[in-house]
């Protein structure tokens, strides 16, 4: 048998490389993206329409799906793939959750646009530093996402829900398909 050249060799760890991390994208990511975007193409518009215990009652539903969802699909990947870095990224994300919990607890009961504006943006921080770490496609989502809400917060209550709900919503959804298209032959 003849040892391979070092380059090849290198060239193969690169292709795996990426193979895993595709996989990993399509099975726990694209999944995430997918809730969070049908909760906010659900969740903003109906609160133009929803008022009181009734909005209240569709969030915690909808956001409870999405954590269900993402802490879900994340703790199966775990169990599958045992990395350091993926260990501190799922454990950025609930760090960072708590905090999102803390924020809105804090802020919705004094300004709940301000309050869905600092969460989304927040949230999008991450989706952007997860895109210097693990792929640059969640950068571009996170940034878009976030010229949407600042565009929208700046139009106002109503222009804010519909450019979140339905462009941010449906960037989220759009990514996920794209993300699960694009892995497609690596899950062959």
């Amino acid at each position: 048998m003849q040892r391979p050249e070092p380059e090849e060799a290198l060239t193969t760890i690169a292709r795996t490389q990426q193979t895993v991390r595709r996989a990993v994208l399509r099975w726990t990511l694209a999944p995430s993206l997918a809730v969070w975007g049908l909760v906010w193409l659900v969740g903003y518009p109906a609160s133009l329409v929803l008022t009181g215990d009734a909005l209240t009652l569709l969030w915690i539903g909808l956001v409870t799906l999405g954590l269900a969802v993402s802490f879900g699909t994340q703790l199966v990947a775990a169990r599958r793939l045992r990395s350091p870095q993926g260990r501190r990224i799922g454990l950025s994300w609930a760090v960072a959750s708590g905090y999102l919990v803390l924020w809105a607890s804090l802020l919705f009961p004094r300004d709940p646009e301000l309050a869905s504006f600092v969460l989304v943006t927040a949230i999008m921080a991450g989706y952007v530093l997860y895109g210097i770490w693990i792929t640059r496609f969640m950068a571009v989502l996170g940034l878009f996402v976030t010229a949407v809400a600042v565009v929208g917060l700046l139009l106002g209550p109503v222009p804010f829900a519909l450019s979140v709900g339905l462009l941010g919503g449906g960037a989220l959804v759009t990514g996920s398909l794209w993300l699960w298209w694009s892995s497609r032959d690596d899950a062959r």
